[in-house]
């Protein structure tokens, strides 16, 4: 109205831009803003409106223009070289945005506002420290402002400054209780700080709130994930993805629920969709790589590995996948020089390198230690230890739980039921604690069956599987998976047991100051190498792996042709998985069969890829590749009657045939090892010293190769060591399963009593027991005995 009495009217056309701006209507506003600059180009606030309205409208080069003219006119505003800032961040400038907040802190040092603007723009940068620090002045200077909160509160959760973060939250939630950001960030925190229920509520009521909350929605979904509720996080993301079916992120979680709850095949399919909406995402690439090589599909691994190391040159966990999975397929090619650059990596202090990837390369005991710690570290990260409650009834026992994704028809499963089943249940308790699949095979039965206490703990978070573990007054905890497929050692980070062991699952430290000791004996770990394991060294005096004396061999043989063999001819076998396998290993074994006219090498190989590639790597050594027969899967028990068409079982390095040596030992097949460096490198050795064996344990390659030629040509000597192999077998330690389960005990027995009289862990060296009565510990206060 005032313009219609009089047009040129300055007042009026900054009044109408003012009305015009707070309705939200800024593209209207705006001429009339310029109007005013027409004639009064000297007023800094009328610049600064400008550019706030220019901002609004994503115009963020003209609103820096307007906001710098109005420094210019007013150099000591603080107002307008933070709204300079906020324009330039929004323009990418951040360093400049950063200069400008500065000096509008300078100029008014109360001003939350500029704190806050500051700590946002720090905290985006990637330096929380500094975004801490400018937060806690936002939220100091004007604690009523919800906005504060937020920002010092996403400044902590970058931090790891949990429980500060967790306090900004609800701060933010209790002045402006229906934003959903705020309970989107409480729920974050909460989440964090294990509390992964009160998180679920925090974000549905955000949800509530704002339904179409894709953020919170995927937040949803991986907390749900954490609480083992596959089907509801899968629920959340399929929701979302009808209304985004365009958004990578969301497929990617998607595709780990459903890796997470074991179901690969499914997770590839949903992660290819993630990775054609986003191919240049790094981490689309890596899910991918994770869930083929979950889904055995070992060559979609190696693409998306290589996929990953394109995008990403020095990405250390591709690349360690990267050569794992060309090892499972035998795929050779510059296979060297990625195991030489993984190497350099870990050694440089690359993060994410799995220990379990480098332990079949030529790593040291050192490089294993160290891949080992920092993969503990990050387990444990956000761990939190649980309260352990006097357990309502005490009889006398001593509580030992064992924690395991296999009790199930597995090579771990098949070594260690008899040693379980043979506890002394007078003197201890057992508990078997399940964090795997129940395959429903007779060996879980049997598992079932044979322990006094077995707990399925699958569906249970890690945080609630070490309470539960701690209620049940365990003493001490033994965990016999390690870092393997489904590893759950993130519960023992929450140090559930006074006590925890690191046994038979993991041939190596598990580099983790929360395990107090690993079982060992005097070959796998020799003296001197203690310094190389996080936990204490105990030593079993025979071997530290124990076997299945009910273990069935089928009674039919079947016959070469059957096998693919050969009628006549000597026949080498190796039945070790392929990752164990490397060229120079190779070189020997066509030298061998070279010297050894008419003979075989008989292998497994799980896939028609893997054979073609050992067929090609054979042909390049001169092999005929009808001297290559390939093993494929067979149930344990005819799998254990094929080895009986084999004459000498060859055995791999850096990483030795672990529970097939004692399977060929139990069938009756002799295995020639030779002595590694590494724990994972001698097991073979202990187990020949156990089952009396001891001359096919030999040092260097060109004696392994002599030794297997010669073995080859002096039938007499094989059936020798063949016929005391047999009579051995009902009597040696290394079948001796009672003779095992009296030594272990005697360890857990020194274990506790060093607890119990307050002193740190320490090395134990358990002595023989050739008796029958029990066997004794001894130990040495510092250093191994």
């Amino acid at each position: 109205a005032a313009l219609r009495v009089a047009p040129a009217s300055v007042d009026a056309h900054y009044g109408l831009a003012l009305a015009l701006h707070r309705q939200q209507r800024p593209q209207d506003a705006e001429p009339h803003y310029r109007k005013v600059l027409e004639t009064c180009s000297h007023l800094a606030e009328v610049h600064n409106n400008l550019g706030v309205a220019l901002q609004d409208l994503g115009r963020f080069a003209e609103a820096a223009a307007a906001h710098r003219k109005a420094a210019r006119i007013d150099p000591t505003d603080a107002a307008s070289w933070s709204r300079l800032g906020v324009a330039l961040h929004h323009m990418g400038q951040d360093a400049e945005a950063e200069s400008a907040f500065r000096k509008a802190a300078g100029f008014a040092p109360q001003d939350a506002d500029c704190w806050h603007s500051l700590a946002c723009l720090l905290n985006d940068g990637g330096r929380p420290a500094e975004a801490l620090a400018a937060g806690r002045l936002a939220a100091a200077l004007d604690p009523a402002g919800a906005r504060n909160w937020l920002a010092l509160g996403n400044a902590a959760h970058a931090a790891q400054r949990r429980d500060e973060a967790w306090r900004a939250a609800s701060a933010a939630v209790r002045l402006e209780p229906p934003n959903p950001a705020a309970r989107n960030n409480l729920a974050n925190a909460l989440r964090e700080l294990g509390r992964l229920r009160d998180a679920v509520v925090q974000y549905r009521a955000a949800l509530d709130l704002q339904p179409d909350f894709p953020v919170a929605e995927t937040n949803l979904a991986l907390a749900l994930s954490l609480l083992r509720d596959a089907d509801g996080a899968l629920a959340v993301l399929r929701a979302l993805l009808v209304r985004q079916p365009a958004n990578n992120e969301v497929w990617r979680r998607l595709g780990g629920v459903l890796a997470e709850a074991a179901r690969p095949d499914a997770a590839v399919a949903v992660l290819r969709k993630a990775v054609a909406l986003a191919p240049g995402e790094p981490d689309a690439h890596a899910d991918l790589a994770m869930a083929a090589a979950m889904a055995n599909w070992s060559a979609q691994s190696v693409d998306a590995c290589r996929r990953v190391l394109r995008l990403v040159p020095g990405h250390a966990a591709a690349l360690g996948q990267l050569v794992h999975q060309q090892r499972l397929l035998c795929d050779w090619c510059d296979l060297d020089g990625l195991e030489a650059q993984l190497l350099r990596r870990l050694r440089e202090g690359a993060e994410g390198v799995s220990p379990f990837d480098v332990l079949s390369c030529a790593s040291t005991l050192a490089d294993q230690q160290v891949a080992a710690a920092r993969w503990a570290a990050a387990k444990a990260r956000g761990a939190t230890p649980v309260a352990r409650t006097a357990a309502a009834v005490r009889d006398g026992r001593l509580r030992i739980g064992y924690l395991s994704a296999d009790f199930r028809e597995h090579a771990m499963g098949h070594l260690m039921v008899d040693a379980l089943e043979t506890h002394d249940r007078s003197r201890f308790a057992v508990t078997a604690y399940s964090t795997g699949i129940d395959d429903g095979s007779v060996l879980r039965q049997r598992f079932q069956r044979g322990i006094e206490r077995f707990v399925d703990l699958r569906r249970h978070t890690d945080a609630d599987a070490a309470r539960a573990i701690a209620a049940d007054g365990i003493d001490i905890l033994v965990d016999l998976t390690g870092f393997t497929t489904f590893s759950r050692t993130s519960i023992l980070a929450g140090r559930p047991a006074p006590v925890q062991v690191n046994w038979l699952g993991y041939p190596g430290t598990l580099g983790a100051g929360y395990v107090d000791y690993i079982v060992a004996d005097p070959t796998v770990i020799a003296p001197g190498e203690e310094g190389f394991f996080s936990e204490q060294v105990v030593r079993l005096p025979d071997c530290y792996q124990p076997n299945d004396r009910r273990r069935a061999i089928a009674d039919a043989t079947p016959t070469r042709a059957d096998c693919g063999l050969p009628a006549d001819g000597f026949v080498f076998c190796c039945f070790n998985s392929t990752y164990k396998l490397t060229p120079g290993l190779f070189d020997g074994w066509a030298r061998i069969l070279a010297a050894v006219p008419g003979s075989v090498l008989w292998i497994y190989a799980g896939t028609p890829q893997v054979a073609a590639n050992l067929k090609r790597e054979g042909e390049a050594r001169g092999l005929d590749p009808r001297r290559l027969v390939f093993a494929q899967p067979l149930p344990h028990a005819e799998h254990l009657a094929r080895h009986r068409l084999a004459d000498l079982f060859l055995d791999t390095l850096p990483y030795n045939a672990h529970t097939t040596a004692s399977d060929a030992l139990w069938a009756g097949l002799p295995v020639l090892t030779r002595r590694g460096t590494t724990f994972a490198g001698r097991v073979a050795a202990s187990l020949l010293q156990a089952a009396g064996l001891p001359e096919l344990i030999v040092a260097g390659q060109e004696e392994y190769e002599a030794e297997a030629v010669a073995l080859a040509r002096s039938p007499g000597r094989l059936g020798a060591l063949r016929q005391r192999l047999a009579r051995n077998l009902p009597v040696c330690p290394l079948f001796d399963t009672p003779r095992f389960t009296r030594h272990l005990e005697a360890a857990y027995r020194a274990m506790w009593e060093t607890h119990r009289a307050g002193g740190a862990p320490r090395p134990i060296i358990i002595t023989a027991d050739n008796s029958g009565g029990p066997a004794s510990a001894r130990q040495r206060e510092g250093e191994s005995t």
